[in-house]
């Protein structure tokens, strides 16, 4: 039972069952049950027996000790206990007796050490008592359950010899006593005076706080501590991503330098072959104009020469013949001429090693565990690969083990199933190892890394694998028209220098920030003219082009990076060429424009220049279809109405989908755009939350919940993903842009 509930049913408690009034000098008898003396009295006058007594409650019958007399059974104080706390919970309806004027008040005090109640007017004569300097006494106004408690468990009188107080502290027995209790039953024993115990106790309590307080200091130095290596870790990843950043740029610029010269070595060989085509071509033409010479001469011949003449010897119409034969003899030479055939033989072995291989490895250390061999990074993320540094020196010889020694690395679950789809050990020619694993489940696993099949010191271990989490780092945007300020923003895109730009249904125009949400510049107002939107929707770069699905015009807009109006296609309508209320925009692989013509309920191909190249899907494919996005060779659509994503081929035929209508994991209320993280995981926006999948539509994980607070999200419509991984989210309701990484 609570305090709570117990105060409630107090008056209950505190009152005798025969006389149904509060307890006067409860006595117990041996059945445990207790009734004012004077209660016992009567019914023993009643009874005419001196020496006996019948229990009211259980009728059983008790012989009264002594001469008779009923005061000889025990006091029940635990009923004084709650006689004491009762005035408290009375206070504000009778008011309470003071202990010392007897006048009856409602705003009184309670002492605990004095075991009685002062009024408002007697309380500051027992505060200025030198001897009572270290009561404490409590306004029953701010009494708390705690308090309460105190008074019930407060034994303020001994409870063998009757309204005896305790005087002395019985350090053999650990109980206080009275003067009666100290000649009788502890005589021998050594004695405290209790109230030299009790300031013992309390020194030894403050110095208990005093040592909690110093140890709660060492623990805000060491969180100062914390948040200053949080700082240094930031720092040391910031250096990180600068090295990897110039090491992935040296290996392109190293590619880019193998490809000029594989170009000029292509030029080379062209023009030595075009020079010998060139000769070969010269030397064919002057064959030929002797050919037709000899043909016009032969045919003057055979014109002007009678039969007999044809038949006599003659030099040249010999020369004719033989040529004839000699050419039919050549004829099958003829197709022989050299021809030049350029292909690039592609070095498949090292696009093989790039696809496999990683352009480096993150050397992770911790003081805490970098003592213990076979401990490093205890924490996996499904995922992505989650990492364990291993020592493997020999903890005696303070040796390394040689190259050539075989370490493996095994992840079990509880039930001990292998639970590592895969796992890369890379030798840091230290004596240590990054063993790198990818999990197939979350929760508690157990790592197990072996040197020649014997384990590591400190293996195995557990290791705590997690789902991907995504953390705020950013938000700006406050709701407004002014530059900066953002009202329903839309649709969002990023361009190579991580600009980002912004399509405002509220505000009918496109604004661009940095990457540290800083205002760059804006363009657009509401209308229908040229540069002009009315609900500005998708929005994507494509090299110094900013492209808009501008919704209720019915078109698509083309800008130039700094806003300048460049061109338009579409209008209303349910023609090829036209629109109805579109919504997502994308650019594929061969830099056409995707666009979702939410009314016609299809995906609208177009070329940059606004002319109609094909649909994706027939009548019925979509209910209403809100972004299409290209992804490798797969085309993947969001069906706000079906509630469902859709994936197609490139050609456009319907392969599969995922997802139903629903609030669980995987599961979609109304899915608008999309995006593809680095990770090559599909972010979809879905009514108050970001989820992420697998290209198979398996559930990988999703973004914190609704809210206003950083990394919860209100009505998501759009993703992108800066150069450097981290994820942009705009929010309708909230008016703002967050970003995650």
């Amino acid at each position: 039972m609570d305090i709570k509930t117990f105060l409630d049913n107090i008056h209950e408690q505190a009152c005798c069952p025969v006389c149904i009034t509060r307890f006067t000098n409860p006595k117990q008898l041996p059945c445990l049950h207790s009734f004012c003396l004077q209660c016992l009295q009567r019914i023993q006058q009643t009874s005419g027996i001196r020496d006996t007594i019948s229990c009211p409650e259980c009728r059983q019958n008790f012989r009264i000790p002594g001469n008779g007399d009923l005061n000889a059974f025990p006091t029940n104080f635990r009923i004084n206990s709650l006689l004491d706390a009762l005035p408290v919970t009375e206070c504000n309806t009778i008011g309470i007796k003071c202990g010392n004027c007897d006048k009856t008040s409602g705003e009184s005090a309670y002492c605990f050490t004095c075991c009685s109640f002062w009024c408002d007017d007697c309380l500051p004569l027992h505060n200025r008592v030198k001897t009572f300097k270290e009561h404490h006494a409590l306004a029953l106004k701010d009494f708390r359950d705690e308090d309460f408690e105190t008074i019930l468990k407060q034994p303020t009188l001994c409870g063998k010899h009757e309204k005896k107080k305790h005087k002395f502290f019985c350090p053999v027995c650990n109980i206080a006593i009275c003067n009666a209790c100290a000649l009788t039953d502890h005589d021998g024993h050594a004695k405290i005076v209790l109230e030299d115990a009790a300031k013992e106790r309390k020194s030894r309590v403050n110095a208990a706080i005093k040592l909690k307080k110093r140890r709660a200091r060492e623990k805000m130095t060491r969180i100062a501590k914390i948040d200053e290596n949080c700082i240094s870790i930031q720092e040391q990843a910031a250096g990180v991503k600068r090295d990897v950043q110039q090491f992935a740029d040296t290996c392109i610029a190293a590619i880019e330098a193998q490809k000029n010269q594989i170009f000029d070595e292509v030029e080379n060989d062209v023009r030595e072959a075009l020079q010998l085509l060139g000769e070969q071509r010269l030397a064919i033409e002057e064959e030929v104009k002797k050919q037709e010479a000899d043909i016009e001469k032969t045919q003057m011949i055979l014109k002007r020469s009678t039969n007999s003449q044809i038949m006599q010897p003659h030099e040249f119409l010999d020369k004719i013949v033989q040529e004839k034969v000699e050419e039919e003899e050549e004829e099958d030479s003829a197709d022989c001429d050299i021809e030049h055939v350029f292909t690039f033989i592609r070095n498949e072995k090292l696009f093989d090693d790039l696809k496999v291989q990683q352009i480096g490895f993150i050397s992770k250390t911790s003081s805490k565990t970098s003592s213990a061999e076979g401990k490093g990074i205890t924490e996996g993320t499904v995922g992505l690969e989650g990492e364990i540094v291993v020592t493997t020196r020999n903890a005696q010889k303070q040796q390394c083990y040689h190259e050539h020694d075989r370490v493996t690395l095994e992840i079990r679950n509880r039930e001990g199933r292998d639970s590592a789809i895969k796992s890369q050990i890379q030798d840091n020619k230290d004596g240590t190892y990054k063993l790198r694993y990818f999990a197939k489940e979350t929760g508690t696993c157990q790592a197990s890394v072996k040197v020649n099949g014997k384990h590591v010191h400190g293996s195995p271990f557990e290791v705590q694998v997690k789902r991907r989490q995504f953390r705020p780092v950013l938000s700006f945007g406050e709701q407004g028209s002014d530059a900066g300020m953002l009202c329903s923003p839309w649709g969002v895109a990023v361009n190579d220098k991580d600009e980002i730009a912004l399509s405002e249904v509220g505000n009918h125009r496109v604004q661009i920030f940095a990457s540290d949400g800083s205002y760059l510049r804006s363009f657009g107002k509401k209308g229908n003219q040229q540069g002009e939107f009315d609900w500005p929707a998708g929005i994507a770069f494509h090299y110094d082009k900013i492209i808009v699905a501008d919704g209720n015009n019915h078109r698509v807009q083309l800008f130039s990076n700094e806003g300048h109006y460049f061109n338009q296609f579409g209008g209303e309508g349910s023609a090829d060429h036209q629109l109805r209320g579109p919504r997502g925009l994308s650019i594929d692989s061969d830099g056409n424009i995707m666009v979702a013509d939410r009314s016609n309920k299809l995906i609208k191909v177009f070329s940059l220049d606004g002319r109609f190249l094909r649909s994706i899907g027939t009548e019925g494919s979509f209910s209403i279809p809100f972004h299409c996005i290209q992804h490798d060779n797969y085309l993947i659509v969001s069906d706000y109405g079906d509630h469902c994503i859709k994936v197609f081929n490139r050609e456009g035929a319907f392969l599969y989908k995922f997802g139903k209508q629903g609030k669980g994991d995987g599961e979609f209320k109304h899915p608008s755009c999309l995006s593809v993280d680095k990770a090559g995981h599909l972010l979809v926006c879905d009514e108050d939350r970001v989820q992420v999948f697998k290209l198979s539509g398996a559930f990988v994980a999703k973004f914190r919940v609704s809210g206003t607070r950083a990394g919860q999200v209100i009505s998501p419509v759009s993703t992108a993903v800066l150069s450097d991984g981290k994820i942009i989210v705009t929010e309708y309701n909230n008016h703002r842009v967050q970003i995650f990484e």
